[in-house]
């Protein structure tokens, strides 16, 4: 099912021309086009104004940094993360 919801996504994303994508040695990239920004400026949700919030954090702490050291971060936290992930789940669960 999450599969097929980010497919639509990309699918909607890339006929709306927000995001572009190349094919690297790497895999394939994508990036935000011309247009990606002022679209992102048009939300004005809490949830987009969050959402916006945790990018620039994310481009601020991570934006210089190559893909290897990306993997080694994700390598090294992925552990981390998924213990998080599952306490979440175990209190979204909780019936109170």
């Amino acid at each position: 099912m999450k599969r097929d919801l980010v497919r639509s996504g990309m699918s909607l994303v890339f006929a709306r021309d927000l995001v572009s994508k190349e094919l690297t040695s790497h895999g394939i990239m994508f990036s935000g086009s011309e247009l990606t920004s002022a679209f992102v400026g048009l939300l004005k949700t809490s949830y987009a104004t969050a959402l916006r919030d945790r990018a620039e954090w994310l481009s601020e702490e991570f934006g210089a940094a190559s893909d290897e050291e990306l993997q080694d971060f994700m390598s090294a936290n992925v552990g981390k993360w998924g213990a998080e992930f599952d306490r979440i789940s175990a209190l979204q669960d909780l019936q109170l």
